[in-house]
């Protein structure tokens, strides 16, 4: 069984997928994850994206994992790493490589087929498991967005954030990364707690698995 939750970045989607997933006890997925771990790879090896055919075959076989919460590349906790405005930002576009999306989306299609899952991205819903028995689109209003990244480190100039934020919701749009799912349930975080969301979207979740 697969239960997808989609939409454009910090809207908790990573956050509520790892609370669902393990409040009934299924397999956590994070797209985003993923990317951002490609484009962590990208960086640190200083891998030239321009010659793009070299860095798709040393990215063949990246190994990423997800255990006990943490995300692990080639075995090495990065959890915090990946989190960082540069990866962000680079990964984002990176992502709309189309040859970086089919490593992630055959990672992702491997995945579903041996697990039941809670899989969180941009494009699940549509792209990788159109079936899914339950589907989430979770949005927010932009500027709340920006103070959340803001109350997560308020060293950044916000402005910086609201500027990289912009730059990061063109790239998903405007390079297909995103797409809204039109038969999802939509949630609009915008005034909402993590922990109102959550219920919200376990009462959903409850109908069709019948607790």
């Amino acid at each position: 069984m697969v239960i997808t939750i989609d939409g454009l970045g910090v809207n908790g989607k990573s956050t509520l997928a790892k609370m669902i997933s393990k409040k009934i006890n299924f397999k956590n997925f994070n797209t985003g994850a993923i990317y951002r771990c490609i484009g962590l790879e990208i960086i640190r090896n200083n891998y030239d994206i321009s010659n793009l055919a070299c860095v798709i075959d040393k990215l063949s076989n990246i190994k990423v994992n997800f255990i006990d919460e943490k995300v692990f590349l080639n075995g090495e906790d990065v959890t915090d790493e990946i989190q960082k405005e540069e990866v962000s930002v680079k990964s984002t576009k990176w992502a709309t490589i189309p040859e970086i999306k089919e490593i992630v989306r055959k990672i992702q299609r491997d995945f579903l087929r041996d697990n039941n899952t809670v899989m969180e991205g941009r494009d699940i819903a549509t792209r990788i498991a159109p079936n899914a028995e339950i589907k989430f689109y979770l949005y927010s209003d932009f500027e709340k967005r920006v103070e959340r990244l803001w109350k997560k480190d308020t060293k950044i100039n916000i402005e910086t954030i609201r500027n990289n934020l912009k730059i990061r919701d063109d790239l998903d749009i405007n390079g297909g990364n995103f797409i809204k799912p039109k038969d999802a349930i939509e949630i609009d975080t915008t005034n909402l707690s993590i922990a109102e969301v959550f219920e919200l979207m376990y009462e959903e979740i409850k109908k069709t698995l019948d607790f």
